[in-house]
């Protein structure tokens, strides 16, 4: 029995409902479905162009918030910057006459000026201090509500060494430090000056002073900055370390670098590049603090030399504009119900004429074709309609029974196919490790056919206790002839082994042999050679086959691309010379077909020579079996999704001593 006509026309969804409804839901459904679709558009079209009047106004925004963000902090910082650029000049003048009490009164005057100021300094270069002065390193600074004094070097601290010395020192200029966590647990900055004296030989360096700078007013500056709801400003250093962030245990203990090498993230990465390198920027970020959509800007501080963002979210911008979005769909959605019920009054009129065909039709729908149909009535579009159901259902029937012929013929040639793929790969070696008891070498080989049946081979096999054939063809063309032609050529070049050993001379008479009534003028690329396991003597020769490669135990890798001739097969008569190589303790042999160094990704980009030496220079410490193992794998990850054109085949041999 046709299977067809086994089936229910429930089977197929088709209930008890009447065909008129089925034919009035189409109508329905087009019209309203057409006025709902331009509704959408509409609806769609008024949300880009809020959302893209909005987004700009939020460019616009952060950009404007970073950049003001940077002047403010920069207004804070140059006038402190400035207190102690003046200080520094004033000692220029008067270090040598000044005494050290003198030096503690303007210190306290500095403090008392700045609040921002948690404590300054004038250091000595040793050799320079005055003889009267008691201290070398006068520190005058903030405790709690009074002021304190300090001398840095009688704590055995060698401030010659610290950055805030040493860097003004040496680059003899002014210098910002890196912000530190001070020991009372506040977060600091120290701006240091070079103070030099007047000698004849020019400038001399006398020594630093130096200003420390609390950062707790930064996190109030930058929790001031209108930023909406879900918005919220940083502050990194120089090298990239948060100064000041939502996050307090992000703050001063890690930078953008480390986050984003704890987090495996390179785009933090690049957008942490970009913000050190002194140009303003904006960008669309996933906000660190929200995970929400956001727009990103940062700009840079002229006197530190830091960098301040902000992060504006979008995605609240996103919920303003769907609420409006929504109350326009409301309004749309009212009008599409009341074309659905004037639509629907017009189709039902529409449909009775065709109720008949409609009764008889499920039938069909579920496989019986020999359903009645109802005779053609009138010359209308419906009776055309039923004549077209007639003429339909014959050829149906005819098509059926030939693409149920059709079918089983394409099932035995697949069956064959297998058969033959089972075959063919039945005529290679598969069991590796190839000869366990030998500890003289290493030997392993794969092979991938792009079809059913392929065209490659490789083959080996041991001549005596001392000598291993190793051999690696490519025929042209695929599928069916390919597969024959390479059984035939695998069976000669066999025997021509066991009867010569001469590389040059067996593909001499393996081509003369194929020669021979080769109309089709198939041909074979290949590769063989015979190798001396206990000198490394190694004899080949090469037939238009790829050059394989030798894998020196020093980690250079060359390629064996001579002698060569031409493919085996199309004319007799051809000369193959024979070459030879030493290999070490520890060389290795890659033989390969084309499908391996031409395997092409979906983008036709191939996948190369320079990729294949890459994975032989990282794997010269691997066995042969999880070098080729490694190879396919970057081979087949290279590709992808694209259909492979060629068979893969490898074989790789390594002599151990």
């Amino acid at each position: 029995m046709n299977p067809a006509e086994r089936m229910n026309p429930a089977d197929l969804g088709i209930g008890p409902v009447p065909a008129k409804a089925r034919l009035r839901n189409r109508l329905l459904v087009s019209t309203v479905g057409i006025a709902g679709l331009i509704l959408c558009g509409l609806l769609l079209w008024n949300y880009l162009s809020f959302r893209e009047h909005l987004t700009e106004e939020a460019q616009v925004r952060a950009r404007f918030l970073a950049d003001g963000a940077a002047d403010r902090i920069d207004a804070t910082l140059s006038g402190l910057q400035s207190l102690v650029d003046g200080m520094a000049l004033s000692l220029s003048a008067t270090s040598l006459d000044l005494t050290l009490e003198q030096m503690r009164t303007l210190q306290r005057e500095a403090l008392h000026q700045q609040p921002g100021l948690y404590g300054t300094t004038f250091a000595w270069l040793p050799e320079r201090k005055p003889p009267d002065w008691g201290a070398l390193a006068p520190f005058s600074y903030r405790d709690g509500d009074r002021l304190a004094y300090h001398d840095l070097a009688h704590d055995g601290l060698d401030y010659l060494d610290e950055d805030w010395f040493a860097l003004p020192r040496f680059l003899g200029r002014a210098v910002w430090t890196e912000p530190y966590i001070h020991y009372t647990g506040k977060r600091m900055v120290t701006y240091s000056v070079p103070v030099w004296l007047a000698s004849p030989d020019g400038p001399l360096l006398a020594g630093v002073v130096t200003s420390d700078i609390e950062l707790d007013w930064l996190d109030r500056l930058l929790a001031d900055l209108p930023l909406g709801e879900q918005g919220y400003a940083l502050l990194i250093s120089r090298n990239g370390v948060y100064i000041s962030h939502p996050t307090d245990t992000i703050a001063m203990r890690e930078s953008v670098f480390s986050l984003a090498e704890a987090r495996g993230d390179p785009g933090l990465r690049q957008v942490g590049q970009s913000m050190l390198s002194g140009d303003p920027g904006m960008r669309p970020w996933i906000g660190w603090a929200t995970g929400e959509k956001s727009w990103l800007a940062w700009g840079r501080l002229s006197t530190t030399g830091w960098t301040s963002a902000v992060v504006i979210s979008q995605t609240q911008l996103d919920r303003e504009i769907a609420r409006l979005t929504q109350l326009q769909a409301l309004a749309g959605g009212g009008g599409l119900i009341l074309l659905f019920l004037a639509v629907g009054w017009i189709a039902r009129s529409i449909t009775r004429p065709i109720t008949a065909l409609s009764e008889a039709a499920p039938g069909i729908a579920a496989g019986n074709l020999d359903a009645p149909l109802p005779a053609p009535k009138g010359q209308d579009e419906i009776a055309r309609l039923t004549t077209i159901f007639h003429a339909m259902r014959d050829r149906l029937k005819q098509y059926i029974a030939d693409l149920e012929e059709t079918t089983a013929a394409r099932e035995r040639i697949n069956g064959e196919l297998r058969i033959a793929s089972d075959i063919q790969m039945d005529l290679v070696p598969k069991t590796f490790p190839a000869f366990p008891e030998r500890n003289d070498m290493d030997l392993c080989a794969i092979i991938q056919p792009a079809r059913e049946v392929g065209g490659d081979f490789y083959d080996f096999m041991l001549l005596d206790e001392e000598h291993v054939f190793l051999a690696i063809a490519d025929v042209s063309g695929k599928g069916v002839p390919a597969a024959l032609f390479m059984a035939v050529a695998r069976s000669l070049l066999r025997a021509e082994a066991k009867i010569d050993r001469n590389p040059g001379r067996m593909l001499e008479r393996l081509n003369d042999t194929l020669a021979e009534h080769n109309d089709a003028c198939m041909f074979v690329t290949l590769f063989c050679a015979v190798v001396c396991l206990s000198d490394g003597t190694v004899t080949y020769a090469n037939a238009g086959h790829n050059p394989p490669l030798w894998l020196r135990t020093n980690g250079s890798i060359e390629w064996i691309d001579s002698p060569t001739g031409i493919a085996a097969g199309p004319m007799a008569g051809l000369q193959y010379d024979t070459g030879h190589i030493q290999l070490a303790a520890g060389d290795g042999l890659l033989l390969y077909t084309d499908g391996v160094n031409e395997a092409t990704d979906p983008d036709n980009q191939l996948f190369g020579n320079e990729r294949l030496l890459e994975r032989l220079h990282a794997s010269q410490s691997l066995s042969c079996r999880e070098t080729l193992d490694a190879l396919l794998a970057d081979i087949l990850a290279h590709t992808g999704e694209a259909e492979q054109f060629d068979d893969i085949t490898m074989m790789m041999f390594r002599r151990l001593s």
